[in-house]
């Protein structure tokens, strides 16, 4: 056998040999990811009592987990509040998660506030729907909240007409009082003084009648203690989780508000002078607040993020109450920007419009659109404290190695033992070729000598 066969041959062996034993596997990426959703549609405060009212929250993890929440009705929430301890009614909330309870989509409807609050204002129906999927390797979930209106009774009447003078002093109280009800009622003064002095003329000028006619009087302004002096239509609010591609996102929807304050009532016959209005048609002012949207999104194979977010929008229309016919002025409120209208009467009522932020870097997103803060009716008992449509997204994400292990090459079984099954070809290959240039060798021997 020639030098230049032998190489060849041993070389083929050694190329069996490399193909037979495994290098160890390259490494391989694992992508790890997190995130959260959250929409609320109203948190209110009366007198230090609150309610959080139309909540969503969704989020979900590379675990796999997921979490989905959808309440119409909830205790004032805090910034930070626990996802899985949420204080919010059995009767309106729905939870789903996977692994465990993947929801549904029907809405879990339940009305009416607890006490102190009940009291107070009136709920329609509060709802909440939340269902999560576990859909081409991720868990996704939407959630949402809901709340159809509510409205407030509050001694507005009473606090726009105060009488603060004395009782047997008739004509004090009727110059008061016209005073402060012809520009809420839009009326002429003359028109206000011919209902109150049509009352006062049932009474004598003793004390006993002078008192009569304080108490007729009241009776008459009870008209707007007994209207709404504060209307609101809530919108939905909605989070989810949901996958495209390589794309996971989380995305919130606030859809706002509109919000009525003392609606003002018409002129008829004296008996009706004070007759009740929607506050949402014919109010004092009328406030609407738009929609609000935060979204974050990050790519499960590169950890790119983005985020996007939109503060609603507001907008405040106050009655020209020295026009005859229904006539708004609107008010302009910027991003960001506080107004304050009907300043120094007790239906002062301060608007802050609510901004927006977004932050994108390697690995992580996050948007805020805050919520619109609203103080109203600030003389009636302390007011009404709002805060309407806020709405947060945050997404996270990391790619990590994970390096494997090479396969375990089992060695031949003992020779004591039978051989059994399927044996690997290749090492049968690698002995068979060193034999046969072992045979060669000695054959080459042999010749030469």
């Amino acid at each position: 056998m020639s030098k230049k066969r032998f190489v060849a041959l041993v070389s083929a062996a050694a190329l069996v040999s490399a193909i037979a034993i495994p290098a160890g596997a390259a490494p391989r990426t694992k992508s790890n990811f997190a995130l959260k959703g959250e929409a609320r549609g109203l948190e209110l405060a009366i007198a230090g009592q609150g309610v959080t009212l139309g909540l969503a929250l969704a989020q979900s993890d590379s675990t796999p987990r997921a979490l989905g929440v959808g309440a119409g009705q909830c205790e004032l929430l805090g910034a930070e509040a626990d996802p899985t301890q949420l204080p919010c009614s059995d009767d309106n909330t729905a939870r789903s998660e996977y692994p465990g309870d993947p929801g549904s989509t029907d809405l879990i409807c339940k009305g009416g506030l607890p006490a102190p609050l009940g009291d107070v204002i009136k709920l329609d129906a509060a709802c909440g729907s939340s269902k999560t999927t576990f859909k081409r390797g991720v868990a996704q979930t939407v959630s949402q909240g809901k709340v159809a209106s509510l409205s407030a009774k509050l001694p507005v009447g009473l606090s726009l007409v105060p009488l603060d003078v004395d009782v047997n002093q008739v004509d004090q109280i009727v110059d008061t009082l016209t005073q402060a009800l012809a520009p809420v009622l839009d009326v002429a003064p003359a028109e206000v003084r011919e209902v109150l002095e049509g009352v006062e003329e049932t009474a004598d000028d003793t004390t006993d009648d002078a008192q009569g006619v304080v108490d007729g009087l009241l009776e008459i302004i009870q008209g707007l203690d007994a209207t709404d002096a504060l209307k609101i239509e809530l919108g939905i609010s909605d989070s989810k989780i949901t996958r495209k591609g390589s794309l996971i996102s989380s995305s919130s929807e606030a859809a706002g508000a509109k919000i009525g304050l003392i609606g003002l009532p018409g002129v008829g016959t004296k008996d009706e002078l004070l007759q009740a209005a929607d506050p949402l048609t014919n109010g004092l002012v009328i406030i609407e607040v738009g929609t609000s949207r935060a979204s974050a999104s990050v790519n499960k194979a590169t950890a790119a993020s983005s985020s996007a977010a939109s503060a609603a929008i507001v907008t405040v229309r106050v009655r020209d109450i020295t026009k005859p016919e229904p006539t708004y002025v609107e008010v302009s409120v910027a991003p960001g920007e506080t107004v304050t209208v009907l300043a120094g009467t007790p239906a002062e009522s301060t608007i802050t419009a609510a901004d927006s932020t977004t932050e994108q870097g390697p690995g992580s997103a996050s948007a805020v659109a805050d919520a619109v803060r609203l103080h109203l009716l600030k003389g009636v008992n302390g007011g009404v404290e709002l805060g309407i449509a806020g709405t947060t997204a945050i997404a996270t994400a990391d790619i990590e190695e994970e390096e494997v292990a090479p396969p375990v090459v089992k060695g031949r079984p003992p020779t004591t033992l039978p051989l059994t099954g399927a044996q690997d070809m290749s090492i049968i290959a690698l002995v068979m070729l060193v034999a046969a240039a072992g045979v060669l060798v000695l054959r080459r021997r042999t010749n030469n000598n």
